[in-house]
């Protein structure tokens, strides 16, 4: 049947190069926690890590070979996925990284829609700093959290251990940043009042 579905993206690559280059993508992602790419490579490569993951939470000797055999660098990468991140992610269901779409990372040439592959729950997590810096400006104004606020703070906070004294401890971290700008603010008006 010509035309049918793809069981998965191509990217104008050979197998082999397809491979290597997802490969890296996830080598690079389990290195950072975070990458930025195009988005068709971000979410094959997204499908590559989640395998990846649940190879680590099995811990076998089994699933200890195949993710040796996807990582580039596995002496340095089967330690932190069959320790750190298997820890990390070990009562979530599923849904270990996250895809978010970005500006084109090259503007003057292609213009190809870009991402970000994070993982979830990490010390880059950018879901979870933006809803701290959503209650930073909630709490400050006079309606209060809203009730699409509560519900993704919850999410955020639902697998990641001690999540809502992290989340707090982010809140104090974010509210201090924004009050020293707008100590910045007030001593620059106070210097030059005609400056807007």
């Amino acid at each position: 049947m010509a035309g049918g579905a793809l069981k998965y993206r191509h990217l104008s690559r050979s197998s082999s190069h397809r491979q290597a280059l997802l490969r890296n993508l996830v080598t690079s992602l389990f290195t950072h926690e975070s990458i930025k790419t195009t988005w068709p490579k971000a979410k094959e490569a997204q499908r590559l890590a989640e395998k990846l993951i649940t190879l680590g939470k099995k811990n076998t000797s089994a699933t200890r070979q195949r993710a040796q055999q996807i990582f580039y660098y596995p002496l340095t990468h089967l330690n932190n996925l069959f320790t750190t991140i298997r820890a990390r992610y070990l009562h979530r269901p599923g849904g270990y990284t996250r895809v978010l779409r970005i500006e084109p990372l090259n503007k003057h040439h292609d213009q190809a829609p870009s991402a970000i592959l994070e993982l979830v729950d990490g010390p880059k997590d950018m879901r979870f700093h933006m809803t701290a810096k959503t209650l930073v400006r909630e709490r400050a104004s006079e309606e209060g959290v809203r009730e699409l606020t509560a519900k993704n703070v919850h999410k955020v906070t639902r697998y990641r251990d001690n999540g809502m004294e992290e989340l707090e401890k982010e809140v104090r971290r974010m509210e201090k940043i924004a009050g020293d700008e707008e100590a910045r603010e007030v001593s620059l008006h106070s210097r030059f009042p005609s400056a807007v």
